[in-house]
C-alpha cells in the first residue's frame, strides 16, 4: 500500500492593523470563469461580495492581481521579517506587514515600483511565527487547545492567533489560558454542510479539475493532479473517503483506489489522494482545469505557501454543481486565509457551491487569464447557490509538500 505524510507543521497567515471592509452579498450574478480573459469575472467577484465597491475600484483591484503577487514574492525572500499580507478591494490598499521599520520602508517603495499603493505595519510576529503558533494550539493538550478543537485560525488585522469559540467555552477557561498572542473570537453561527452527493455525469478522456467523481456509495469532484517518487495522484476531499479502501472512476472509467491513510479530514487539512493506476491517466502530464463541457484551460503553477494566499485574492472553483446559475466556474474573493470558525480552513465568499462539488479544484484567476491552484474544495454554507454565499477550501501548503503538480 503507497501512502504520502501528511506535513506536521501547518497553519496560517498575515497581518496588519487596518480593518478589511466587511463583505455583503448580492442576490445576482454569479461571477464566473468562462476560459478567456479573467479581468470581467474577477471584477464581478469583486462586486458581488463587496456590493458598494466603485466600478473604478474593482478594475483596479482586479488588474493589480499579479502586481501584488510580485510583491508578496520580494517580501517572502526573508521569511525572518515578512508578516505576510492581504489586500482590501474597496479602498484599493495593498497591507504589508514586516517586523521592522527598514523592512516596511522598503515594502512601501517596492509597491510604488509596481504601481501599488501600498500601507506597511511594524509588528511583532512574522508570518512564519503565527504558523508555528497556531500549529501549538491546534496539536495541544493544554485548557485552550483542548476546548478550541482544532477552530484556529490567524486574524490578519491583529497580528494574532485566533480561537473560535461560543460565550460559555470562553468563559469556562481559567484565567491566563490564552497567551497575548492569541484572540478569541465568536464561533460560527453559519449552518455549513460537506458538499457530497450520490450521483452526478461527467466526462471521462482526461483527469482535469472540476470532473465527476464515484465510489460504492457517493460521488464528489476532482482537484488537482500531482505526483510523488513516479506515482500519479488525482486529489480531492478527504472527507469523500469511505473509510475504508475505495476505487474510484469517472463515467465509468477507472482511476485508481484511495486508502485509507491518504484520506484526510481534521482541522484546516481536507484532502484525499486516489493513486491512478489506470495507465492512460497516469501517462498524460498536464495540468487541467474544467471550463464547461469537455472544454478545459491548464494550470500554471500553484500557492507553494501559505502567505502566497491574500485576502482579496479573487478564486474560482471546477466542480460538478448542480445548480450554477453560470455556464463557467463560479468565483469569489478570499475574506479569511484561515478561518477559525471553521477549522482553520480557507474562507471564500461570493458563490454557494453545491452537493457534490467536495473535492474541486479552487485556484487564483488572475487579470491575465493565467490560473493558479490554491486548494481543494471543501464545504460551504447549507444550500446550492444561496446567501450567505460562502465556502471553504483546503489549501495546498497544508499537506503533502512533496506533491509536484501537473502543470501546462
Amino acid at each position: 500500500m503507497r501512502s504520502i505524510r501528511l506535513l506536521a507543521g501547518v497553519v496560517v497567515a498575515v497581518v496588519s492593523a487596518v480593518t478589511v471592509a466587511v463583505p455583503a452579498h448580492a442576490a445576482d450574478p454569479v461571477a464566473a470563469d468562462t476560459g478567456r480573459d479573467g479581468t470581467e469575472a474577477a471584477v464581478l467577484a469583486y462586486k458581488t461580495v463587496y456590493p458598494t465597491i466603485t466600478d473604478g475600484a474593482a478594475t483596479l483591484a482586479a488588474t493589480q492581481q499579479e502586481a501584488r503577487k510580485q510583491l508578496h514574492e520580494q517580501l517572502a525572500k526573508d521569511p525572518q521579517t515578512y508578516g505576510g499580507g492581504y489586500f482590501d478591494p474597496p479602498s484599493g490598499v495593498t497591507h504589508v506587514a514586516l517586523t521592522t521599520q527598514a523592512g516596511a520602508d522598503r515594502a512601501v517603495e517596492a509597491g510604488r515600483a509596481l504601481g501599488l499603493s501600498v500601507a506597511a505595519r511594524v509588528v511583532e510576529r512574522s508570518y512564519d511565527e503565527l504558523e508555528r503558533l497556531a500549529e501549538t494550539v491546534r496539536v495541544g493538550t493544554d485548557d485552550l487547545a483542548v476546548v478550541a478543537k482544532q477552530r484556529v485560525g490567524v486574524e490578519v488585522s491583529t497580528n494574532t492567533v485566533t480561537v473560535a469559540l461560543t460565550a460559555q467555552e470562553e468563559a469556562g477557561l481559567p484565567k491566563g489560558a490564552v497567551p497575548s498572542w492569541v484572540t478569541i473570537v465568536p464561533a460560527s453561527t453559519d449552518a455549513v454542510e460537506e458538499d457530497v452527493c450520490t450521483s452526478r455525469a461527467n466526462c471521462n478522456d482526461s483527469l482535469r479539475a472540476g470532473l465527476v467523481i464515484r465510489r460504492s456509495g457517493g460521488g464528489c469532484s476532482l482537484g488537482f493532479t500531482a505526483r510523488s517518487s513516479g506515482v500519479r495522484w488525482a486529489l480531492t476531499s478527504g472527507h469523500c473517503g469511505g473509510g475504508s479502501v475505495t476505487n474510484w472512476s469517472t463515467a465509468g472509467t477507472p482511476i485508481g483506489p484511495m486508502h485509507p491513510v491518504n484520506a484526510l479530514n481534521s482541522g484546516a487539512v481536507d484532502a484525499g489522494a486516489i493513486q491512478v493506476t489506470n495507465a492512460g491517466y497516469a501517462a498524460d502530464t498536464l495540468g487541467r482545469i474544467a471550463i464547461s463541457g469537455s472544454s478545459w484551460v491548464p494550470v500554471k503553477g500553484r500557492a507553494h505557501t501559505m502567505s502566497f494566499i491574500w485576502v482579496g485574492d479573487v478564486v474560482c472553483v471546477s466542480a460538478r454543481y448542480a445548480a450554477p446559475a453560470t455556464s463557467g466556474n463560479p468565483c469569489g474573493v478570499v475574506t479569511k486565509t484561515s478561518d477559525a470558525a471553521v477549522r482553520g480552513l480557507t474562507r471564500y465568499e461570493g458563490y454557494d457551491p453545491c452537493p457534490g462539488d467536495s473535492g474541486g479544484g479552487v485556484y487564483w484567476l488572475t487579470s491575465s487569464g493565467k490560473r493558479y491552484a490554491f486548494g481543494l474544495h471543501s464545504r460551504s454554507t447549507s444550500g446550492c447557490n444561496a446567501s450567505p454565499r460562502k465556502a471553504w477550501f483546503s489549501a495546498l501548503p497544508r499537506f503533502w509538500p512533496g506533491l509536484s503538480y501537473d502543470v501546462a
